[in-house]
């Protein structure tokens, strides 16, 4: 890990000790994005580019088409490819900061950027959408909330839609360090969104840090879904 990352993080740590401790455990997605002042350095997480997981799922499928709601979109680079691709894009952050940062960026972009929390969407957004995109979110969310987090991502899903998510897998070797993130395990994954159809789950570790590992997944909703 390079310094200025290590420093970021070092911030991410602190903001995230505090508001747990005060009782607002999301109040610091707000207070990084706000205190980056622009700086996409001090975001851990921003890599100013799509995810390649994602490019590489959804290029293999060109069948899945429509409405995609990105889950906590940062700043707005998935959220863009896949408007270039075609999808009609909302894309939701808690942190105000956040999508006013998004909208900087891309001030002539179609996509819909809005603040929105996971934990209590928009009612307008049940069952509206053929592709939910849910990237790093919930492993920065505690789990005293995460169960009921994870709850509403399928409630997003119309009939034949796809959710798509990827986060730091628990195995045995994570390595001994503060967080968030958590990792999460895979029958915690199941467990959440069993009503879906799982079509795929793999594993895989990035380069620069070859030992975490992380999930990649995919699960639809079929027109028999019960909710």
């Amino acid at each position: 890990m390079d310094e200025k990352l290590a420093e970021a993080r070092a911030r991410l740590l602190k903001l995230s000790e505090a508001a747990e401790a005060d009782g607002e455990p999301l109040r610091w997605f707000e207070e990084l994005y706000a205190g980056a002042n622009r700086d996409s350095e001090e975001i851990p997480w921003a890599k100013m580019e799509a995810n390649p997981k994602m490019v590489e799922w959804i290029a293999q499928r060109p069948e899945i088409t429509g409405r995609a709601l990105v889950v906590g979109c940062g700043l707005g680079d998935d959220a863009e490819w896949l408007s270039a691709a075609g999808f009609d894009v909302t894309a939701f952050d808690l942190s105000q900061s956040s999508i006013d940062w998004c909208r900087e960026r891309f001030p002539d972009s179609s996509v819909n950027y809005c603040v929105g929390d996971l934990l209590e969407p928009e009612d307008a957004w049940s069952e509206a959408f053929d592709l939910v995109i849910e990237i790093h979110i919930l492993q920065a969310i505690p789990d005293s909330i995460r169960d009921a987090a994870a709850s509403n991502l399928p409630k997003f899903l119309n009939d034949g839609g796809h959710l798509f998510c990827i986060g730091r897998l628990l195995t045995e070797r994570i390595p001994d360090e503060p967080s968030p993130p958590w990792p999460l395990s895979r029958v915690w994954l199941n467990g959440r969104f069993q009503m879906l159809k799982q079509l795929s789950f793999s594993s895989f570790v990035n380069e620069d840090t070859p030992t975490i590992d992380r999930y990649v997944a995919a699960w639809s909703r079929s027109p028999q879904t019960q909710r």
